[in-house]
């Protein structure tokens, strides 16, 4: 039934009108306004093939893919409603990621490695007020599409560096994140030229509660859940062009993030005892938070050009240690863009993202140990690397291989890929190639 409907979208879309192009990974950056008329549709697919060369679970060969159908409206022309604008988009996730079967990490080698189903997305209205520095939307979307990240850590394909390992481990149902979004609502408030503050709330649970893949439990993405604890973000933001002309373009946040639920702590029981040893219910703590920082800038501009050159970047965040498996989540690296003059559109991209387990939970595995429970000692990080080059033959039509090593995979801990058993597993060295065509 999924793919008849989708087959009848993908016609709709090729008889109404201009397409417009998809970005090289999940999280598209929406314009405004659409770019031509009225209405504007979009058709991309991202095809990639990935091998497992050495270590994690076993070597091996998988394929997957995603296809993303959109839609960006004027109401204003289309229903009177005058300045506001409306996006959707939906995805057909197929394939089979590597993750899962072959290597058995926490951070996902691939951004768009998923649970196969067709499901809704992003679905927002958005109005700008007073001369455009105040913008509003309302709807649905990941927390991914605009707060935490690094513009220029889209570029890679790990899923880490679209959306911070330390909330998809920490947070319910791993927090609004692809490919299951949320009920939200967020601002942006344009404060002068170079400082602007941007707020959102969404709801903090986009499964809802329950056992197995939280991405079936939301299998279409219409759960619109409403009741869950919320999940807040403030961020503040610096563009260093805004502050003076002679600055080379930069976005620099700092920001916080809590979700209002309960969480369970990671080594007490609710009388004080030690969870591995007593198997009691975990002491509850009300809420959880995390503090971040943002640094993204271009760092050498090639003459005459408006964005080739280098630029760097880094993210830290932070949270509890009594709460949370991962506390610490690091990540920075460096891209070029236009690294060959012949090139101008092509990029390489360098970078690491380090999540370190707690304190907390390390604690539960070696009160286990030391009790003769089974349990074994946990790996206090996990680390990624990774490599790539983006080529791109048109707007319609890129290919990017990548290159990924994984440090310490699973951090040697029960996880769903290991069949919820503690496996130590050998550094993977992984390489893969994604085609996007999009119109």
């Amino acid at each position: 039934m999924g793919f008849w409907v989708l087959r009848r979208l993908v016609l709709a879309v090729c008889l109404a009108g201009p397409l417009m192009a998809g970005t090289g990974s999940h999280a598209q950056d929406v314009p405004g306004k659409p770019n031509e008329g009225l209405i504007a549709f979009g058709l991309s697919e991202q095809a990639e093939v990935w091998s497992n060369l050495r270590g994690g679970r076993q070597t091996g060969v998988t394929a997957n893919g995603l296809m993303t159908l959109s839609v960006h409206a004027d109401l204003g022309g289309l229903a009177g409603l005058d300045g506001w604008y409306l996006y959707g988009s939906v995805f057909q996730i197929h394939g089979r990621g590597i993750t899962q079967d072959l290597v058995g990490n926490l951070q996902t080698v691939s951004n768009i490695e998923a649970t196969r189903a067709t499901k809704l997305y992003n679905l927002w209205i958005t109005k700008t007020f007073m001369d455009d520095r105040l913008e509003l939307r309302i709807g649905q979307e990941g927390a991914n599409d605009e707060m935490m990240i690094s513009q220029q850590a889209q570029l890679f394909l790990n899923s880490s560096f679209g959306y911070p390992a330390l909330l998809a481990t920490n947070l319910p149902s791993g927090g609004p994140n692809y490919p299951i979004a949320a009920p939200m609502a967020r601002f942006v408030y344009k404060i002068s030229d170079a400082f602007s503050w941007q707020a959102a709330v969404f709801d903090g649970d986009p499964a809802g509660p329950g056992t197995g893949d939280p991405q079936l439990r939301n299998r279409y993405g219409v759960a619109f859940r409403l009741r869950d604890a919320p999940l807040i973000f403030n961020e503040l933001w610096f563009r260093p062009e805004g502050w003076s002309k002679e600055n080379l373009p930069g976005l620099w946040k700092i920001g916080v993030w809590y979700h209002d639920g309960d969480f369970s702590d990671q080594r007490f029981d609710q009388s004080g005892g030690k969870l591995a040893v007593t198997g009691a219910s975990a002491l509850q703590h009300k809420g959880n938070h995390a503090f971040y920082a943002v640094a993204d800038q271009l760092v050498w501009r090639r003459p005459g050009s408006e964005d080739q050159g280098l630029g760097l970047w880094a993210l830290a965040m932070v949270s509890p240690s009594d709460r949370n498996l991962i506390d610490l989540y690091v990540e920075g690296g460096m891209t070029f863009k236009g690294l060959f003059e012949s090139r101008p559109k092509d990029k390489l991209g360098l970078a690491f993202a380090y999540m370190r387990t707690s304190m907390g939970a390390r604690s539960y595995y070696l009160d286990g140990l030391a009790a003769s429970t089974g349990l074994k000692a946990i790996e206090p990080y996990e680390l990624v690397t990774e490599l790539t080059y983006q080529y791109v033959h048109s707007n319609q039509v890129s290919i990017q291989p990548s290159l990924q090593h994984i440090r310490n995979p699973g951090a040697a801990l029960p996880l769903s890929a290991n069949r919820y058993s503690q496996v130590p597993l050998k550094d993977a060295f992984v390489a893969g190639v994604r085609a996007i065509l999009s119109y």
